[in-house]
């Protein structure tokens, strides 16, 4: 049996699932199994996504996540869609808090106390051109989009999963958004280095990072290097704490080229297993200064 026809096999009994969709059951055995297999999802996306493990576990668990995350997003979207009209992007943004509520797995999402702070960015910066490195399901996509004011103003985000983008598209056209938020499906590095053909636009104002966490800064020095960063282009990064970017925090902290402020998150609203595994978290804010030749 594949990790896919495990995984189809557990979601369509467990209970779950079946409360993210609002279904109860009342098996004790399946709560005890969905209970064990969320302990087990979680710890795996910590430690995969942190890049603390070596690299036979990551090949045993990255097709685990890859199979798992898109199923939980597309539970993420079905219950938008159930409890909130189209084309009401901030009833939508509600409902996923709702989602999180009442599922037992975990969701990835940049959540609602560090989009609150996401919102106030792209509110003072107005943006024309934002470019988002990582999708999941579209949720800070449908967060950046609804605030640009400009009439050009546009989200693009890049999304490696195929089936996360679909989700997505899928969400940014159910809250009317789809004029505002593109998503590319591939690796950010070949988004990178197609986002000048693909968009027709020479340069981002506003850069959101919330991808795989180790391709955190080969990713920015990525885009370091295209010329699409201006002087003054803010760079946004998630989970500088939990799970951690050592890496790109010392560099944005200490390179010439960046203005960088942490701004450190506390999490009391949570289950015991997120809260110790993601209490505590930072976001850095990053103004890119142009290289030393600019």
């Amino acid at each position: 049996m594949t990790i896919n026809e495990l995984l189809d096999k557990f979601f369509s009994t467990s209970a779950a699932f079946q409360t993210s969709i609002g279904i109860s059951l009342d098996s004790g055995t399946v709560l005890v199994v969905a209970g064990l297999l969320n302990l087990v999802l979680a710890l795996v996306l910590y430690l995969v996504l942190s890049g603390k493990v070596g690299k036979f576990f990551i090949a045993i668990a990255v097709p685990f996540v890859q199979a798992s995350v898109p199923r939980v997003a597309r539970n993420a979207v079905r219950y938008i869609k159930e409890h909130c009209e189209a084309g009401n992007p901030d009833l939508a943004l509600k409902a996923v808090e709702g989602f999180v509520n009442s599922t037992r797995f975990m969701v990835i999402h940049v959540g609602e106390k560090k989009g609150e702070m996401l919102d106030q960015l792209v509110a003072r910066e107005n943006p024309e051109t934002v470019l988002e490195l990582g999708a999941y399901f579209g949720y800070s996509a449908v967060r950046m989009s609804r605030l640009l004011k400009k009439r050009e103003g546009k989200v693009y985000s890049l999304e490696l999963n195929p089936a996360c983008a679909d989700v997505s598209r899928e969400l940014i056209q159910f809250c009317h958004l789809e004029k505002r938020a593109e998503v590319f499906t591939g690796a950010a590095a070949e988004g990178i280095e197609q986002f000048r053909d693909r968009t027709g636009r020479d340069a981002v104002d506003f850069v959101f990072i919330d991808h795989w966490k180790d391709a955190y800064l080969s990713d920015l020095k990525r885009l370091e290097a295209s010329g699409l960063m201006h002087k003054g282009t803010v760079v946004v990064a998630d989970n500088m704490l939990r799970p951690g970017v050592p890496d790109y925090l010392e560099y944005v902290s200490k390179s010439p080229r960046y203005i960088t402020t942490l701004h450190p998150f506390v999490f009391d609203k949570m289950s015991w297993l997120k809260r110790w595994l993601f209490k505590k978290d930072a976001m850095t804010v990053s103004i890119y200064q142009g290289a030393k030749d600019e």
